[in-house]
């Protein structure tokens, strides 16, 4: 204690003493966080010890410890505000989903409202961009190979292009015919196993239709159904005809309205449908340049099924069919455009 404040002491002498849980009764400090929500056009004011009130009438809530006082008004907010000190992954997805939550990254100057980001660089995905463009031109030189034009073809720029090449480096090489695997087949393992994943955001949904019936209706809305769910698909050779997975796993560029397609949330977790809303944009590039409107292309296919939450011998057993089936793609198709005897 230091000189002068011999008082503190002495008071905190006595006994008995009125204490309180650690933590309350210390302040917030909301003065950073409302700087940046000024920048993102969002004055506002603080209304109580918790909530503060935007300048179109919201008020904003930000969750606090202390039990709010009697008298306070009972009324809940518009909305929840969050300003922690490190925004994580967890929370910037919560914001984008949640129309209700405030997101505030002071640090970097980052705003979400209304399920969106209005203020700052979007750099949450930022540097996965190039590996995902990598995988991707992994994926369309691993069977058939290409020229650096049909890349560029298939939607991705020349930059874009060649920085993947570079970060493939000794995988690939170039030919007089265009770029492919330097080893027959020894795209195939590293598209499927290294594949970081699709990112993004996952909602999970049941629905008392059918598997087979849920697939259909999410294809026809747009999506591209992956796994073994595909294995029901006409014209699939790739996953010999087995049962239906416990859940049908389908990708989607644009937002589904799934309680009109007859969907509702699943909070058991077990049967139904998983939406996947990617990060990674090359999923329906790729899929579009295997020639598939309904479903993704093998390796994301692959991929979907050695990351299976609850993998089963159906599943391991499609894996294997699927790998198989593209190594011998791969090593005909290297014969055909080389002239080889098969």
């Amino acid at each position: 204690m230091g000189p002068g404040l011999e008082w503190v002491a002495a008071a905190y002498a006595g006994r008995p003493q009125i204490t309180m849980p650690y933590g309350l009764g210390d302040t917030t400090d909301l003065t950073n966080a409302l700087a940046v929500l000024k920048m993102a056009g969002l004055r506002a004011v603080v209304e109580s010890h918790d909530t503060i009130r935007l300048a179109d009438g919201r008020r904003a809530r930000f969750p606090t410890s202390t039990q709010r006082p009697r008298d306070d008004d009972p009324d809940d907010a518009e909305l929840l505000l969050l300003a922690p000190r490190t925004v994580t992954t967890t929370q910037i997805a919560l914001a984008e989903q949640t129309t209700t939550v405030l997101l505030v990254d002071v640090d970097q100057r980052r705003v979400w409202v209304d399920g969106r980001q209005i203020l700052g660089v979007q750099e949450r995905w930022k540097d996965a961009a190039p590996i995902y463009i990598t995988f991707a031109v992994a994926r369309m030189l691993a069977v058939n190979g290409a020229t650096f034009d049909k890349l560029v073809r298939a939607g991705l720029t020349a930059g874009q292009v060649d920085d993947a090449l570079a970060r493939l480096g000794k995988r690939v090489h170039r030919t007089d015919i265009g770029w492919e695997s330097r080893q027959v087949g020894g795209l195939v393992d590293f598209a499927i196993a290294c594949y970081p994943g699709p990112g993004g955001v996952r909602t999970r949904w049941t629905s008392d239709l059918p598997l087979v019936e849920q697939a259909e209706r999410l294809m026809d809305a747009g999506c591209r159904i992956s796994g073994r769910a595909i294995s029901d698909r006409p014209g699939y050779p790739a996953i010999s005809k087995r049962e239906m997975p416990y859940r049908v796993v389908a990708f989607t560029e644009e937002e589904v309205d799934m309680a009109a397609l007859g969907f509702e949330p699943d909070t058991i977790g077990f049967a139904g449908s998983e939406l996947i809303r990617p990060a990674d944009p090359t999923i329906f590039l790729t899929a579009a340049a295997a020639g598939y409107t309904d479903r993704t292309d093998d390796f994301i296919t692959a991929n979907t099924l050695l990351r299976a939450d609850m993998r089963n011998d159906h599943d391991a057993a499609s894996l294997e069919e699927v790998r198989d089936r593209l190594q011998f793609l791969a090593d005909t198709g290297y014969d055909l455009r080389h002239n080889l005897p098969s």
